[in-house]
């Protein structure tokens, strides 16, 4: 299937080294979602090409107070996960990278560092936990990813030796919740932020709101972030911080296919769903396809 002019090549990055233990003894499961969506057909029905893993290191549960948990290990898996995903480009392929959890964004965000000026657009709960507005932040980076990527944070936030991978005002976070407590931080760094009650309302406005960012004339394109969160724990369960008032798939994938649909869009990553937590793969079925539906979509609309 071709998507912006280019044909899909699926990668997996299934880290599970930004997350916090489940509990005693145990690592976090996101580390299988790219089995189960493979298992689930998704190669075969958006006839991606195969792009292989990047495989990451060991999980450690032991952790150091005033330390990021793993963060050695997630650096060098976001850099071998960037050099990756800069060959796909440099191949004329779009990357669908299945994760793991949300550090795998940073992988993607120096990737696109290294190539040009990129927009952002992150379909999630608002990971903008960092040291600064949080206690705890800097522990378990998989729910910092957006202050990382736009520049806030220890060494993960600038690997190749600058930050940010991305410039705040070239980022729109889609389907936080209304009550997050980092919404207005965020918005005053100039991040543009829709709520999730703002896609329940409109997801065509929404998506076309997010599109007038990332399309600007000044940027090279854009990559999409999706988080499996970022749907409503009644639909979706399986993941680590599951949140109520999230969109249902209908919403999802309508706001994904437009997104898709842009010859703007370079790439995609999606995270956190947990097989763990979904006996049977019930849910990772629905997910994928999601996928399926809006790359399936978004090639209509391309056509038409």
């Amino acid at each position: 299937m071709v998507v912006a002019g280019r044909e899909i090549a699926v990668l997996d990055a299934p880290s599970n080294l930004g997350l916090r233990p489940p509990g005693p003894g145990l690592v976090p499961g996101c580390y299988k979602a790219p089995g189960v969506l493979r298992d689930s057909g998704l190669l075969t029905a958006l006839a991606a090409e195969d792009a292989g893993v990047v495989t990451p290191g060991r999980y450690l549960p032991e952790w150091t107070p005033g330390s990021v948990r793993n963060e050695a290990g997630i650096a060098e898996h976001s850099r071998l996960l960037a050099d990756r995903i800069c060959r796909l480009v440099d191949r004329a392929r779009f990357p669908l990278v299945l994760g793991g959890e949300c550090s795998i964004l940073v992988g993607a965000g120096l990737a696109l560092q290294r190539t040009g000026r990129f927009g952002l657009v992150s379909l999630d709960g608002l990971d903008y936990r960092h040291p600064g507005n949080m206690p705890d932040a800097g522990v378990a980076v998989g729910g910092e990813s957006l202050a990382l990527v736009t520049g806030l944070g220890g060494m993960l936030a600038e690997l190749d030796g600058a930050r940010p991978y991305l410039r705040p005002e070239d980022v729109v976070a889609v389907g936080l919740r209304g009550d997050d407590e980092c919404a207005e931080e965020a918005a005053a760094a100039g991040l543009h932020l829709i709520d999730a009650p703002a896609v329940a309302g409109d997801s065509q406005a929404a998506s076309a709101e997010a599109l007038d960012i990332v399309e600007a004339s000044v940027l090279d394109g854009f990559w999409i972030h999706l988080d499996a969160d970022v749907l409503d724990p009644g639909v979706m369960p399986a993941v680590d911080s599951p949140e109520p008032g999230g969109l249902s798939f209908e919403q999802l994938v309508g706001v994904l296919a437009r997104l898709l649909a842009s010859p703007r869009a370079v790439g995609l990553d999606v995270t956190i769903y947990d097989p763990d937590l979904d006996p049977g793969f019930r849910y990772g079925t629905a997910l994928t396809q999601a996928l399926v539906d809006a790359f399936r979509l978004a090639a209509a609309r391309r056509l038409g």
